[in-house]
């Protein structure tokens, strides 16, 4: 069976779905994709024809946008190919999955899922895969990370695959993964753990300064008015800085919104309980309760920041 994925590149969960798959499938194709671009992606698989050479298709961790989905349903051949499994809660407010090939699940049985680990109920259920000890560590580690469940379990080593994804890159990234398996353990090495010290390190040095410079934007959606902390930093930084302002929220934010100077997104992260996911959705984007994101080209974005004198680094 000749396999395409396209899955999230920007963290371990969508990286998760590439181990996962290789381990499933021999004959593989990946198309990694930022957030914001699975639906192009796809459009060019179709339009270049190539989506025709395999037998099934996934997309996971993400999800494609209207009018795609619709014109994909009236393909009845391509629709009983393709199988997307996602977990944003964006998408089904949009109502992206209302087609029998699209599977958003938020959370089951009480536990948030993540694109990894409902990528891996799915390989398991259809015979893909066979479940082992470090597999589904590796799965549980990885949805704990992605969802927040890290920190209610105080489970560090979550958070130590997020480091070495963003320190090493995707391809060092699947390496580490891989080794688990052949290992038949999930175990960080020496090397590993002096990438992860060395992030530790750099990330007290450098947190206080990107904070320094955060400035205040208030923004109002549906009556309901957000004060938003924005700053500038790298992509690497968008799961801790708001856990430093969380203990120290002198400017009364809601939410810290960071303006990525090695992306282009702007990722949110809460430092009070809202639904970051309203914000990231009024500026195009899309996301979770406690994490979501937005385009920094959105046009409504850029008035804003333009309103409140802030310079994008990527527009």
């Amino acid at each position: 069976m000749k396999v395409l994925l396209f899955t999230h590149q920007q963290d371990i969960d969508g990286i998760g779905c590439v181990v996962l798959a290789q381990q499933s499938f021999s004959d593989l194709e990946i198309v990694p994709c930022k957030t914001f671009e699975i639906t192009s992606k796809v459009k060019e698989y179709i339009e270049n024809g190539r989506i025709q050479e395999f037998d099934s298709i996934f997309v996971t961790d993400l999800c494609i946008k209207e009018p795609l989905l619709y014109d994909i349903s009236k393909n009845p051949i391509l629709a009983k190919k393709l199988k997307v499994i996602d977990h944003h809660k964006s998408e089904i407010d949009e109502g992206n999955d209302s087609y029998d090939f699209v599977s958003i699940t938020v959370e089951k049985n009480g536990r948030k899922e993540s694109g990894t680990s409902l990528f891996y109920q799915y390989l398991l259920e259809n015979h893909f895969l066979k479940a082992t000890h470090y597999l589904d560590t590796f799965v549980e580690w990885t949805r704990q990370y992605d969802v927040w469940d890290w920190q209610k379990e105080k489970n560090e080593k979550a958070r130590y695959l997020h480091i070495l994804f963003e320190e090493l890159g995707y391809e060092k990234y699947l390496e580490i993964a891989n080794s688990f398996i052949q290992k038949k353990e999930v175990i960080f090495e020496e090397e590993s753990m002096n990438v992860i010290h060395h992030f530790e390190e750099k990330l007290h040095q450098e947190i206080q300064s990107i904070l320094s410079q955060m400035k205040l934007v208030e923004v109002t959606i549906q009556k309901v008015t957000y004060k938003i902390g924005y700053v500038t930093c790298e992509y690497k930084y968008r799961n801790d800085i708001n856990e430093v302002v969380k203990n120290h929220n002198s400017n009364n934010i809601d939410t810290v919104g960071m303006i990525m100077t090695d992306m282009d997104t702007v990722s949110y992260r809460n430092v009070k309980d809202i639904d970051a996911s309203i914000i990231a959705s009024y500026f195009g984007g899309k996301g979770h309760k406690n994490a979501a994101s937005n385009p920094q080209n959105n046009s409504l974005f850029i008035d804003t920041m333009k309103k409140n004198h802030i310079t994008l680094p990527n527009t």
